[in-house]
């Protein structure tokens, strides 16, 4: 369990880091706009699926109920097969360190979100004027 969690999160920090600088650096996206755009939001989909697959894995080791709940229609053998009963330090630790990022990255989201309501909203304002 502790080896998937930590491919999940490799392939997510891969797919973060180094392969939108690649696709930056990349001359093909400016003759390619579709395409490019296609491939941006499939690496964000692998990142995010990633990262969302990894903290469920991990908190189904870390916490009973959630494993409870993520398990409950699997029959025993697939519980069994990911070996969710003892969870080791590097698990939690990761499983921690998922959830603060899907913290962050909501409060960021809502952030965002508000601004450009305010913003909206005083556009909205100044053409009444």
């Amino acid at each position: 369990m502790t080896v998937c969690l930590l491919l999940l999160s490799v392939v997510a920090v891969t797919a973060a880091v180094p392969v939108p600088r690649a696709l930056t650096r990349a001359d093909w996206p400016e003759r390619e706009p579709v395409v490019a755009l296609w491939v941006w939001q499939c690496l964000v989909a692998t990142v995010l699926l990633c990262c969302v697959t990894a903290l469920a894995l991990g908190a189904a080791a870390v916490f009973g109920t959630v494993r409870a709940q993520l398990f409950a229609p699997a029959p025993p053998a697939v519980t069994a097969a990911y070996d969710l009963s003892t969870a080791p330090p590097v698990a939690a630790a990761l499983t921690l360190l998922l959830a603060c990022g899907a913290a962050w990255t909501t409060a960021m989201l809502a952030r965002e979100l508000v601004e450009a309501r305010r913003r909206r909203a005083q556009a909205r304002a100044h053409l009444r004027e």
